[in-house]
């Protein structure tokens, strides 16, 4: 009977003791807790990826790049399924798809070919889950896959397709949609789908950053990063508080707030120095002028692949010239001149934006805009979002170029390379003591969070990542085009 008892009692330790890692361990919208891209948690996390020493369990999904979202012993994630758009529940211990509810909109959004239709990222309050897809609207479901309610959001445009995540904070869903009409931003109560409060933003076009919260002096300042500009409302009331311009015209990072300070980079084509910038007019006229005329026929430049690329990324969103052809051939006569070609160089000298990693010291004052702490103008990232920790910020640029500085005043820590090239749609994550990256090739490189660069481990998946990995209850997981990888010691 002692025996008997003592082995009831420690069953039950090890029950509550799962429930209570289950009911600790969150990461509850895109880059997790508050949006920083770092866990919270102290349990210690694989050094090393291995399909043959710790994967935990793989499962095939629907196609998607979103990225995962988790509470306790459930993960959540959306996908297409031929002209439906899917909303997953999956069992976090086992890898066991628990619920798939789909819907179908009348109609798909036009996405990037980078891109795709299930790119937002669910959103969780540990009751409810929240799925956002451009194509149709809003959605609630409970934890056992239940519609609690929806809210069907007309399609207004979006040139590269709908990329902006929900997030909860506190007890509120946030919702940000700016589209090419109708932008607006909206408080909602996660409960019922009631507007607390909602907000249009004219001027703002399609954008794909996933807002952010800073509570600043008490205040909790909700920030969007838009084209062009920067603005943070109160999220009391919605009133504008600050505004910060001369950004990217094409947002895709989330800003991350630490140290007192709001870090986010804007990208610029023209003056970031790793990429590939246009070619001279002479140097087309070597390459492609057959008949020696000294000008370009659209038969003559069909094999261009790129007249500005990016660094690295294989190609991805490069801007052949035939794509431009028409737009430059002013007079239709089928021959592009100098002077034509001339009007792509004032296109690409008028790019005013920023090329910067810049820390904005925020006000709490209506009014009254943020102070510059600094700016670092090198290793600037178009889609990684930047990842503050322990005094430190990280950059990942396409072709795996890390920058790490000091988060108060921009001094260089140090600029690294991985042995992971190619294009970078990721954010980095931390988590005990390491940071994982994972390249669109598909290999993720975990490397060391400390002052001095080095690599732990590098992993190729062979599998396209777009997703952000996730981090809870001292495993990693890790979206592929093909599935999704648990891993743990």
């Amino acid at each position: 009977m002692k025996t008997r008892n003592l082995t009831l009692l420690f069953i039950n330790l090890l029950i509550f003791n799962n429930i209570t890692s289950f009911s600790q361990s969150f990461w509850p919208q895109f880059r997790g807790p508050e949006g920083a891209g770092k866990s919270l948690e102290s349990k210690p996390l694989p050094a090393e990826l291995s399909t043959s020493k710790n994967l935990l369990w793989k499962n095939a999904v629907s196609e998607g790049v979103s990225s995962l979202c988790i509470w306790g012993d459930r993960i959540f994630l959306t996908g297409r399924k031929g002209d439906s758009l899917e909303t997953i529940g999956m069992d976090r211990v086992s890898g066991k798809i628990l619920w798939s509810h789909a819907v179908v909109p009348e109609k798909l959004e036009r996405v990037h070919p980078v891109g795709h239709v299930a790119a937002p990222t669910p959103t969780t309050n540990g009751k409810q889950v929240f799925s956002y897809f451009g194509s149709y609207g809003l959605l609630c479901y409970d934890f056992d896959g239940n519609l609690m309610w929806e809210k069907k959001i007309p399609q207004q445009g979006n040139m590269y397709g709908t990329a902006v995540s929900p997030i909860i904070y506190e007890d509120k869903l946030i919702f940000s949609r700016d589209a090419n009409e109708n932008s607006f931003v909206e408080l909602i109560d996660p409960k019922t789908g009631t507007t607390i409060w909602k907000i249009d933003r004219p001027g703002f076009r399609g954008n794909w950053s996933t807002p952010m919260v800073a509570k600043v002096d008490g205040i909790d300042e909700l920030i969007i990063y838009g084209i062009w500009w920067m603005k943070a409302y109160n999220l009391k009331d919605g009133s504008e508080l600050w505004s910060f311009p001369g950004l990217t015209d094409e947002p895709i990072i989330t800003p991350v707030y630490g140290d007192g300070l709001i870090f986010l980079t804007s990208y610029n084509m023209k003056t970031n120095p790793e990429v590939i910038g246009l070619p001279t007019w002479d140097s087309l006229i070597r390459l492609y002028d057959a008949n020696r005329d000294s000008l370009l026929e659209f038969e003559e430049i069909k094999s261009n692949k790129s007249i500005l690329s990016r660094y690295d990324d294989d190609g991805e969103g490069d801007h052949p010239l035939p794509g431009f052809f028409r737009w430059l051939d002013a007079d239709r006569n089928g021959k592009i001149t100098p002077k034509e070609w001339g009007k792509i160089v004032a296109w690409v000298d008028g790019f005013p934006h920023e090329n910067a990693l810049i820390a904005l010291s925020p006000s709490t004052t209506s009014g009254v805009d943020p102070i510059v702490a600094w700016r670092y103008t090198l290793g600037v990232p178009e889609c990684p979002s930047p990842l503050h920790h322990n005094g430190q910020i990280w950059m990942l640029a396409d072709g795996g170029l890390v920058t790490c500085l000091v988060a108060k005043t921009g001094k260089l820590t140090y600029s690294a390379k991985l042995e992971a090239g190619g294009a970078y749609y990721a954010s980095p994550v931390y988590g005990d003591g390491k940071i994982f990256t994972a390249s669109a090739r598909g290999v993720v490189t975990i490397f060391d969070a400390g002052k001095e660069f080095m690599v732990l481990s590098k992993t190729d998946f062979k599998e396209r990542i777009m997703a952000t990995p996730a981090i809870a209850d001292g495993k990693i997981y890790i979206r592929t085009g093909g599935g999704v990888y648990a891993f743990g010691n």
